[in-house]
């Protein structure tokens, strides 16, 4: 297995992770959903989010055919994608997929996973498992259902079709669409504007929204939690500067 299928970059408060198999168009071999899995998971302290990339040209095709062999085996490899999912919707950080060119099956389920998605011209989603004749893991299945509008769930997942970068946006699937080769980019710019200071806003509300898509939040715990925010350091030097900004500036009114 090829130590880099994953690369790792660090700049500033971003990480990104950039899948690295050109050759099989970033297929997603149980390797490379291991490396994804474990980089998603275990993230420095510094880190405010997470750009998860396919490079310039390809996401993912999805799926390793070579790993897979058309049995109730390949339940396996759904535990490895579940993984990588899983590991999205855990973490306190901005999980933003770049991405360009195809983002197919299983990329497709991680990517819907993520927080948004950034596209660029040019770029698709599918989820062709029907054609296949899959019927794709029932948990992804109730998730992309929970969280995406009836039509467009069906269109993906029944008729299998293939959304275009304007289709996949008018759709809920794509948040924005950036000319081609600038997605990742214009995901680490979004993600940039963030320091230090807002690290334990950002947590606390991504860690917040999943636990009311999950049905689970504690409606007391997260009073408290922004009750303790509201008195933080961080949250008096942001007022502080926010006074310079708008209301200490000379000739304004008051």
């Amino acid at each position: 297995m090829r130590a880099n299928l994953v690369e790792r970059t660090v700049r500033g408060t971003v990480l990104v992770l950039e899948m690295n198999d050109p050759a099989s168009r970033n297929a997603l071999s149980r390797g490379m959903l291991a490396g994804l899995s474990e980089a998603i998971g275990h993230v420095d302290e510094s880190v405010l989010g997470i750009v998860l990339t396919g490079g310039a040209d390809c996401f993912s095709a999805g799926g390793d055919f070579r790993e897979l062999k058309g049995t109730s085996e390949d339940l396996g490899y759904d535990e490895a994608v579940s993984a990588v999912v899983a590991a999205i919707l855990a973490s306190d950080r901005i999980v933003v997929a770049a991405i360009e060119g195809p983002c197919m099956g299983a990329a497709a389920d991680i990517a819907l996973a993520c927080d948004y998605r950034i596209a660029g011209a040019g770029s698709f989603v599918q989820i062709p498992a029907v054609r296949l004749g899959i019927l794709y893991n029932p948990a992804a299945v109730e998730r992309i259902g929970r969280f995406y509008p009836r039509d467009t769930v069906r269109r993906l997942l029944l008729a299998g079709e293939r959304f275009d970068d304007h289709e996949a946006r008018r759709a809920g699937l794509f948040s924005r669409v950036v000319p081609k080769g600038e997605s990742a980019g214009a995901a680490r710019r979004d993600l940039e504007r963030l320091d230090a200071g807002q690290a334990g806003a950002v947590r606390a509300t991504k860690r917040l929204l999943a636990e009311l898509e999950a049905g689970t939040a504690d409606r007391a715990h997260w009073e408290r939690r922004r009750a303790e925010l509201l008195d933080s350091e961080q949250r008096e030097a942001a007022i502080r500067q926010a006074h310079a900004r708008h209301i200490d500036k000379p000739g304004t009114r008051r």
